[in-house]
């Protein structure tokens, strides 16, 4: 999220804008672009692996609503509070109590680009706990059956009609209804059980090297030709960058979260494990931050180095602050649902 956010800090992504950058320019863009695309799946991903792979009974479903969505349902209210605070500072306002009420019974969205993804995964956990029940009855032919019928009417379909349209032809309209099924979102997480799901298979396969091989040789043809299909796009005057729904996005996503899983980082074990216990409090600091530094940033001659300068100092910035924010008692328990133990993902 924070590379996506300083991409497009960066770079504006207007079709006369891009199509004055020079090629260089624009293959930076897209494919740094292209790459913060799979942070949301990714944790989505994680999600499911961890959380839609058990089973849980009455106990186990009272622990999960205290400990993740209870205890990220009172982090978030926090936070909405002091995002309006703080939006009060940074516009020189009032204190508008009517909006903060409307932010805090989520019947309005908070003035952050980011926070989407809060009010999501509350919704996604909502009932987490009975569709892991219910996904363990399910045969593991049955639902790939679903997974593929899922990924063929909301991705499939989706991109087709991209190209439809840059094409100046009719879309297709997609009659069936998804929502159930959580989505495009849900489809991640539902992603993420099955990866768990069939982990023995999958370990055994990527044990080879010539499979290793093939993942990153597949990560990579996936990747390039996605930034390539969003350039060829713009060309055609079609301004369209992918999003979540688009088919190469999770094939990206599952090649880079069985990249990271099989990758053994004995060495750097402590300090990954700190950034994951951080990494929730950096995604609620992130835009705070980028809000506060983007105005006093020089406009660099070039670009791609403002867009790493950028994402490296308001990810590191926004990790020091919570990890001394963490070293005061109950501090981070509370803000940033830091856990002395290592966490398997923000959500």
């Amino acid at each position: 999220m924070v590379l996506n956010h300083s991409v497009n800090a960066c770079y504006d992504f207007g079709l006369d804008a891009v199509s004055s950058m020079p090629l260089r320019a624009k293959i930076f863009s897209f494919a740094c672009y292209t790459l913060s695309r799979s942070g949301v799946p990714i944790f989505l991903l994680l999600s499911g692996y961890l959380l839609l792979s058990r089973e849980y009974d009455d106990k186990g479903v009272c622990r999960f609503y205290k400990s993740n969505l209870l205890s990220m349902l009172l982090t978030w209210e926090i936070w909405i509070f002091l995002y309006n605070l703080f939006l009060m500072w940074h516009n020189g306002q009032s204190f508008d109590i009517g909006m903060y009420l409307r932010n805090a019974l989520f019947l309005q969205e908070v003035q952050f680009v980011h926070a989407w993804y809060m009010t999501m995964i509350m919704g996604m956990y909502l009932f987490l706990p009975y569709v892991a029940n219910i996904l363990h009855k399910i045969p593991d032919k049955i639902l790939l059956i679903f997974m593929l019928i899922v990924y063929g009417y909301l991705y499939i379909v989706h991109s087709i009609n991209v190209f439809l349209s840059a094409g100046g032809l009719t879309p297709i309209e997609n009659q069936l209804d998804l929502s159930y099924s959580g989505n495009a979102y849900g489809f991640y997480l539902l992603l993420g059980c099955c990866i768990k799901r069939w982990e023995r298979q999958i370990d055994q396969l990527l044990g080879r090297p010539r499979m290793i091989l093939g993942v990153i040789g597949f990560l990579s043809f996936t990747y390039i030709g996605t930034v390539y299909m969003q350039m060829a796009l713009y060309a055609r005057q079609n301004p369209y960058r992918v999003r979540y729904e688009f088919f190469s996005i999770p094939l990206i996503s599952i090649a880079w979260f069985l990249l990271l899983k099989s990758i053994k980082l004995m060495k750097a074990k402590c300090f990954m494990n700190q950034i994951a216990k951080c990494s929730f409090g950096i995604y609620l600091l992130h835009m705070p931050i980028l809000t506060i530094v983007m105005p006093w940033i020089v406009k660099m001659k070039d670009r791609s180095a403002e867009t790493f300068v950028v994402t490296t100092g308001v990810y590191i910035l926004a990790f020091c602050i919570v990890w001394l924010l963490c070293r005061i008692p109950c501090c981070g328990k509370i803000l940033f649902l830091y856990k002395e133990k290592t966490v398997g993902s923000t959500g």
